[in-house]
């Protein structure tokens, strides 16, 4: 069975692991995937927190196929991004969900691994996605759908770095479309980032979710 590997939280009182635990698990559990699942806690459910990302290093990482980012900050909190990206390019699967492109921004090989950086975003709004690449494997079969989240708007973004799949006019950043999910494939590696999910709601989805499956199914090349 293959194994997977979620990481997420933070300290500040956004992007909890606890309310995108249950979704997120249900999720890769119901591709017959075994997760585990750590990171940053907040077990009291106030400003107090503990935890850490030190399983995105090498004494954890060879033991799991695919890896979940739903991270924040600056903070490497033990990650060691060398050995993350070193795992990836080796031939495994990531994906990053919303505010995995608002981590390690301050090193510039994390963030060309991603595709792009979080620069800002508007006020929460519905979101309207449009599928731009209709025949990958990953958008196959999937509708447009409408969520109430946050919109990120990137920087060091380049289009022919990454694989378009879905964008949205919903909210226009200096007159262009806004990118919401892409793909690489960093050496023999794959990665899909969806930049939805900062509401729960979101993360409950069923449209958000099959966009969500498909891309890890694409990243595992079960797809």
């Amino acid at each position: 069975m293959a194994k997977a590997l979620v990481v997420g939280g933070c300290p500040a009182p956004y992007h909890r692991l606890e309310p995108a635990e249950p979704p997120l698990r249900a999720a890769l559990e119901s591709l017959g995937l075994e997760v585990d699942v750590h990171g940053i806690w907040h077990p009291g459910g106030g400003d107090a927190y503990g935890g850490d990302y030190s399983y995105l290093s090498g004494p954890y990482l060879p033991d799991y196929d695919l890896v979940v980012l739903y991270t924040t900050g600056n903070e490497r909190h033990g990650a060691d991004l060398t050995t993350l990206q070193e795992w990836l390019e080796d031939g495994k699967a990531l994906v990053g969900i919303h505010c995995a492109t608002d981590s390690f921004t301050d090193s510039e090989d994390f963030v060309a691994l991603m595709g792009g950086k979080f620069r800002t975003h508007p006020a929460q709004l519905h979101i309207t996605t449009e599928i731009v690449d209709t025949t990958h494997p990953i958008t196959e079969g999937l509708d447009t759908f409408t969520v109430h989240d946050e919109l990120y708007l990137f920087a060091d973004y380049h289009p022919a770095r990454v694989h378009l799949l879905a964008q949205t006019h919903s909210y226009e950043d200096n007159g262009h479309p806004v990118p919401i999910a892409w793909t690489r494939e960093p050496e023999k590696g794959r990665l899909f980032y969806i930049s939805l999910g900062h509401n729960p709601s979101t993360l409950h989805d069923a449209h958000w979710q099959t966009f969500f499956q498909q891309g890890v199914e694409w990243a595992l090349r079960r797809r």
